[in-house]
């Protein structure tokens, strides 16, 4: 994969809405899905998902100010407001308690359709409910506000935190996180964009009302579920293809519900129901798709595809940008056969 190198915004540009715009798209920098190639794993069967990881080098990186270099000497990590025993945590301390290791696709509220700001990744940590249940939450508590070493924040409300498969990151892909990526410690919950994830994590606290952070005071959303994509990874728009039989492969990923089904459509043609080969984790990683197109004319092709989510509801076919909620529409190329 090529490597792609890390742009920060200083939080004192005073960009403001600026931001959701093209100079955003400009400052976000990382890997290229189509480099992976759902096509490389074919092989692999229903293990392709899992065992296409991207090397954390590659991994796309965002943050809201500068990457800050914590010193786990002196950093810790709390749980603390409207909780009856508040919770104080040493980098050892967090990582000598009960490991929990999961791979996990992540994806940047600011990918466009069919982008490139999604990586998957295996992922070591401690699962954060049992955490909650030790510090016990107050009934009175409505929300929490997440807080990052370098300034940032980010708000959820509190019944998201009963998904018992939330946790915290230590590592990823068999290493203590890497600074770029939430050194010490990043919390991770399915099915949400990125930016809800704060990297380099210090303090979860509990408040009695809703919480705008750092990106959802700029207009972005304080929801920040992803919404249900498909996208053809190969072959790539504007290709050249030839063969009495060509296999189309590609990907799509879901929110909490995962993914159930992916359709493509061949010049507006009725749908087809594609094989979706490799779907390990729904409600956490990406699913690889194939389709085997049998016979296909000579000349200029549109292939658009579209996914159905783990409650039989079909993604929208509206088109939207990034901003504020994630891009939406079905993601579609065009290709030339010869």
């Amino acid at each position: 994969m090529e490597r792609r190198h890390f742009i920060s915004i200083a939080g004192g540009l005073g960009l403001g809405l600026l931001i959701p715009g093209t100079i955003y798209r400009y400052l976000m920098h990382g890997t290229n899905i189509e480099d992976a190639g759902v096509r490389l794993y074919l092989k692999d069967g229903a293990q392709a998902a899992l065992r296409a990881i991207t090397p954390n080098g590659d991994f796309y990186q965002m943050t809201s100010r500068d990457e800050p270099l914590v010193d786990t000497k002196t950093w810790s990590f709390r749980i603390d407001g409207l909780v009856k025993k508040p919770l104080h945590f040493s980098y050892q301390s967090l990582r000598a308690l009960s490991p929990y290791e999961t791979t996990l696709t992540l994806e940047c509220i600011s990918n466009p359709v069919g982008g490139r700001y999604i990586g998957n990744a295996v992922w070591k940590g401690t699962l954060l409910k049992p955490l909650l249940e030790r510090a016990e939450v107050l009934p009175t508590a409505k929300y929490a506000v997440l807080y990052a070493a370098e300034g940032y924040t980010t708000g959820h409300p509190r019944e998201r935190f009963d998904d018992p498969a939330n946790f915290l990151a230590y590592d990823m892909n068999g290493e203590p996180l890497p600074r770029a990526h939430g050194f010490p410690l990043r919390v991770l919950m399915p099915g949400r964009y990125g930016m809800k994830m704060p990297k380099w994590l210090t303090r979860i606290e509990f408040v009695d009302k809703e919480y705008l952070g750092y990106w959802e005071r700029q207009g972005w959303s304080n929801v920040g579920d992803r919404h249900t994509q498909a996208v053809v990874d190969a072959p790539h728009n504007t290709a050249k293809i030839s063969g009495r039989n060509f296999v189309i492969t590609g990907y799509a990923i879901g929110g909490k519900s995962g993914v159930s089904k992916v359709e493509i459509s061949i010049d507006g043609q009725a749908w087809q129901e594609v094989e979706i080969f490799s779907n390990p984790m729904p409600s956490q990683m990406w699913a690889f798709w194939k389709f085997v197109w049998m016979s296909p004319s000579k000349g200029g092709h549109t292939v658009k595809v579209r996914a159905t989510d783990g409650r039989g509801n079909l993604q929208t076919p509206l088109e939207t940008p990034e901003w504020p909620d994630g891009a939406t529409g079905y993601h579609s190329i065009d290709v030339t056969v010869i």
